[in-house]
């Protein structure tokens, strides 16, 4: 099997690429400045996306490169990391009781075949209507500052998801079927 390298140090994505039985390295960090905005969701992730695995991809001439990028949306306003408590704690506020979008840009380069792969998932969160404890709470647990929209699906965010309509590991960061079909059309 050829080569794998993630271009991302986070802990979701790389126990999703182990969910999936895949062998890889990772290469962090990765010092790539994300845009912020400027583009609809769709492109900027994917922008963001290709943007941390081609500069991962001069290191690694014969790999096939994963780069992801994963924001939130709500009332068309890009939720991202919040990395302080006052900005997760506005944020919480917003999405409780509240639908909301994710997105998760994917680039993968075939360094070896000179291609390269881009796309983006959706999902449809719902949160329950939380109350301002509960949020306050979870805000000075520290979890949400590093993660965009402010919470973690995977870890106690999920408590705060009523529904979810898309895929799960999309929400977590790197969406799984999107990657398993650019494998597939790589042949990997």
């Amino acid at each position: 099997m050829r080569n794998i390298c993630l271009a991302s140090s986070s802990t979701r994505r790389q126990q999703i690429l182990k969910d999936l039985g895949l062998d890889f390295v990772v290469s962090y960090p990765v010092k790539y400045k994300e845009r912020v905005s400027g583009l609809d969701p769709e492109a900027l992730v994917c922008h963001n996306a290709l943007g941390k695995a081609k500069e991962v991809a001069e290191k690694y001439k014969d790999s096939i490169i994963i780069g992801g990028d994963t924001i939130v949306t709500f009332n068309n306003e890009i939720l991202g990391k919040p990395l302080t408590p006052d900005n997760a704690y506005i944020m919480l506020m917003k999405l409780r009781g509240n639908y909301h979008s994710v997105f998760s840009g994917l680039a993968v380069i075939d360094m070896q075949k000179n291609k390269k792969l881009v796309g983006c998932d959706k999902t449809e969160v719902k949160f329950k209507d939380l109350s301002e404890k509960e949020i306050n709470d979870y805000v000075e647990s520290g979890e949400p500052l590093d993660k965009a929209g402010a919470y973690g699906i995977q870890e106690y965010g999920r408590a705060f998801v009523e529904s979810i309509k898309g895929s799960f590991s999309n929400v977590v960061g790197l969406p799984k079927e999107l990657l398993t079909r650019f494998l597939g059309e790589l042949e990997i």
